[in-house]
């Protein structure tokens, strides 16, 4: 009885552990797919945002010295 018991026991836990592990590594696929995307996508509409502003002030300095 004993050794049934921990078969199944067993069994259980490797079976729940291969759905842990799956779980895990879908999260970190979809966050791969989705939010990587986004933030660097974010990144590039800043970098673009200080891009526009340091050509404005390059821009309004010459237009001083002029």
């Amino acid at each position: 009885m004993l050794d049934t018991l921990t078969v199944v026991y067993v069994s259980a836990v490797t079976v729940l552990f291969f759905f842990w592990v799956y779980g895990i590594y879908a999260f970190f696929r979809d966050c791969r797919r989705t939010y990587v995307p986004k933030f660097r996508q974010t990144l590039r509409g800043w970098k673009s945002m200080w891009t526009e502003e340091d050509e404005q002030e390059l821009d309004e300095h010459e237009q001083q010295l002029l």
